[in-house]
């Protein structure tokens, strides 16, 4: 049911809803709560612009093209390849056909995935990783891991909030007793050009499980190529994996528009990573503004990979910080109802710094 309240409702980017109850226009609003890539907004405007929506025929239900073209990218066969609207339904799709006894999550993780084990009735355990140890799988998750019982384990990595690329995943993998591990790989690609980049993807997860263990991982074009309305997304599994997904998938999910946008996304991948460079200067003034603010706590503002998430020196406070800034047209991602995330902690998407200077300016006057 629509939470019609000036209030935070699932997940960030609700600028619609919001528009609506403040009587504004979306535009109105300087949104830095979707972690959507808005510094890629010409690049993505004009992709788009260029494609006529495709409206005579009903779309493939298969994407087979755009799963060819992603096949290649992920240096796997397209049979391993299922397209979907947005990872959402991909997720989903795990739950309901590999109908697990029950699901271990490493946290903090996207709140879908918890959602997603509730509409099935699916009992799941929550693994929370400690923002004393900057979001780390440590040994004492680990311990966790290896003594929970579960058909299935999901991880997100890099982590959306939690800022964090797990640089052991050799060990999460085989101290998971699971017999499938799903791995999100929705921001990998803002790795592009460090060394993470290589170490997230199928093809390498797969030779670091224990033996007999399916590992699948799920992606999205919204973050990376700033498209959020276009609903795109798409899972990578072994052919066997992606034929059970496929069997409950709902035909015609995916328009022929947003597979022929992926199509044109991935043709100009090039155009898309000459920005990081720009995306991480900025992002490095803006943590050194966030500090000065006085607003967080020093040692919890964390850099992800294209998003800050800070811990407010008063957590308590995150409700009235939010609703200030919200007043003054500034939306912000308060992380609380995120699952495994500590009280008091703010996410903020990286974009220009006249957009971060207005927040930053906005959040000193809140102290």
């Amino acid at each position: 049911m629509a939470d019609t309240q000036h209030t935070q409702g699932t997940h960030g980017g609700e600028v619609y809803r919001l528009a609506r109850t403040l009587g504004v226009t979306p535009d109105a609003i300087l949104d830095f709560s979707s972690n959507a890539n808005s510094l890629c907004d010409d690049l993505t405007s004009g992709i788009l612009g260029r494609i006529s929506y495709p409206y005579r025929h009903y779309p493939d239900t298969w994407c087979s093209a755009l799963r060819e073209v992603l096949a290649e990218h992920e240096q796997v066969s397209p049979d391993s390849i299922l397209v979907g609207n947005g990872s959402s339904e991909n997720i989903f799709l795990a739950i309901q056909q590999l109908r697990p006894r029950h699901v271990v999550l490493l946290a903090p993780i996207f709140s879908e995935y918890v959602r997603a084990c509730e509409a099935f009735n699916v009992p799941y355990t929550l693994v929370p990783c400690s923002a004393a140890n900057g979001f780390a799988c440590t040994e004492q998750e680990l311990d966790t891991l290896r003594h929970t019982q579960a058909d299935l384990a999901i991880i997100c990595s890099p982590n959306n909030p939690a800022c964090v690329t797990y640089g052991n995943m050799a060990d999460i993998l085989h101290a998971t007793q699971a017999a499938t591990v799903l791995v999100d790989n929705t921001y990998s690609e803002f790795l592009w050009g460090l060394p993470e980049y290589d170490a997230n993807r199928l093809t390498v997860y797969a030779d670091m499980v224990r033996e007999g263990v399916e590992v699948m991982t799920v992606q999205s074009f919204t973050k990376f190529f700033y498209c959020t309305g276009v609903r795109l997304g798409y899972s990578v599994a072994s052919p066997d994996l992606t034929e059970r997904l496929a069997k409950g998938k709902t035909p015609w999910t995916v328009s022929a528009f947003a597979e022929q946008a992926g199509i044109a996304f991935m043709a100009n991948m090039g155009a898309y990573r000459e920005r990081l460079d720009m995306m991480r200067e900025l992002r490095t003034g803006f943590i050194n503004a966030l500090q000065q603010t006085g607003c967080f706590m020093n040692d919890r503002i964390f850099a992800g990979v294209n998003y800050v998430t800070a811990g407010l020196r008063k957590p308590e406070e995150a409700q009235r910080v939010y609703g200030a800034l919200l007043a003054q047209g500034i939306l912000v991602r308060v992380c609380d109802n995120i699952p495994g995330m500590p009280q008091g902690y703010l996410r903020m998407q990286v974009r220009e710094k006249s957009a971060w200077l207005r927040l930053t300016q906005a959040l000193q006057k809140l102290v």
